[in-house]
């Protein structure tokens, strides 16, 4: 009797011991499945929420084939997919056009590291991403043109070239300014803004020809120089005035052109025997005295580049009001209102009015220090929006959005 209920005992402690691992393992799986549940879940909401996210920069232009999350990614592949995005909605990518990036960036790659990406609640982060005035007018422009039935080839390209645009918008947030120049070539306009996208000021530009194309760049103003001398650049030199000087020295003289030698000092052109010179031998500088037949006028603007392009007044005013063939200079960009701008970006009014009409002779160049860097843009879009906030196609007078 005592050996069954030994045998008893050890029957029911076995069981209790099944039970138990048995009990276990279930309440294991299932801690699993809800996990999984969970995890799938989280994938499920993060698909969403990319989805949401992509439909939204498709409608302010932004090619997202590059973001889509295959079926089977991972949580941390949607995310990433999802962060990218936000970056390019937010910063936009650099424009292919620019030759010269002189302003300093300042990208904040960790906007989008403690933001939920919960469905709707990503798109919203969004919105928030820009507050440029011009930016929102031309998104909504493009929406537009983009919900238009039966769409013509016409109406492609339009969008296309403001895709363009919109993402040069994009691009300014990548740098920390509260005012700035943007030189717009194909309307040639010069624009102030401060950061929300108001205009400060406006104003035409001369900009350069096909030929001599004024390139795209990111640069800032140093200073502003007051009864500059011009040092004419030695392809013009020896191209265009070479031939020039050759037949009549005279020439010289009715330009107020100085000749320099390698050391800076001024030659008598009377001494140099021009006929011995040629493109590929020419070991002079020519330089353009101050004053009112200058030809960067009465005041420049200095730009950080290596390019030797400046914002200037031009001593040809009356070709901003007697043609509207405002392409014709040679890369630099000539300024309507030199006196307007130079006082906006000094913060003061050094010029007066009457600067521009004493044209005092003999004047040495003077150097003005501006308070800080001023940044310029120099672009190059064919789609943008008006003082009015209208939709304008400017020529594509250089041919670059074929």
């Amino acid at each position: 009797m005592t050996n069954k209920r030994i045998w008893t005992g050890v029957a029911v402690a076995a069981g209790l011991v099944l039970l138990f691992f048995l009990g276990r393992e279930f309440l294991n799986n299932q801690a699993e499945r809800k996990r999984q549940a969970e995890a799938d879940a989280n994938v499920q909401k993060a698909q969403l929420a990319l989805s949401q996210l992509r439909t939204f920069a498709d409608g302010i232009g932004i090619d997202t084939t590059r973001f889509v999350a295959a079926p089977t990614a991972t949580l941390d592949e949607i995310e990433d997919r999802t962060k990218r995005l936000l970056m390019e909605i937010r910063y936009g990518k650099k424009p292919s056009r620019i030759t010269f990036a002189g302003l300093s960036e300042k990208v904040d790659s960790s906007w989008t590291a403690s933001q939920s990406y919960a469905p709707d609640q990503v798109v919203q982060l969004a919105k928030k991403s820009s507050s440029f005035g011009p930016y929102a007018k031309l998104a909504a422009h493009y929406q537009r043109l983009r919900a238009q039935t039966g769409s013509s080839p016409a109406v492609t390209d339009s969008l296309r070239l403001l895709r363009q645009t919109l993402n040069f918008y994009r691009y300014l947030n990548r740098f920390d300014m509260d005012r700035f120049v943007m030189v717009n070539i194909p309307a040639a306009e010069l624009n102030v803004y401060d950061r929300t996208g108001k205009s400060l000021m406006t104003m035409h530009a001369i900009v350069g020809k096909p030929d001599k194309k004024t390139p795209c760049m990111t640069t800032y103003i140093k200073d502003i120089v007051a009864y500059p001398y011009w040092n004419v650049p030695k392809s013009i030199a020896t191209k265009e005035m070479l031939p020039k000087i050759q037949r009549n020295v005279d020439f010289l003289y009715s330009q107020n052109l100085q000749v320099l030698d390698e050391r800076g000092k001024e030659v008598d052109p009377e001494e140099v025997d021009w006929a011995s010179l040629s493109e590929t031998n020419f070991p002079y500088r020519i330089r353009q005295a101050s004053g009112c037949e200058n030809a960067l006028g009465l005041i420049k603007f200095d730009l950080e580049n290596p390019l030797a392009i400046y914002l200037h007044d031009t001593n040809g005013r009356d070709m901003f009001t007697l043609t509207k063939d405002r392409w014709r200079s040679h890369g630099c960009v000539r300024v309507q209102k030199p006196v307007e701008l130079a006082n906006f970006v000094l913060g003061e009014a050094k010029f007066d009015k009457g600067f521009m009409d004493r044209c005092l002779i003999d004047q040495k160049p003077q150097t003005l220090k501006i308070p800080k860097p001023f940044p310029v843009f120099i672009a190059y879009n064919t789609a943008d929006i008006d003082a009015t906030g209208q939709l304008r196609f400017y020529k594509d007078i250089y041919a670059l959005d074929k």
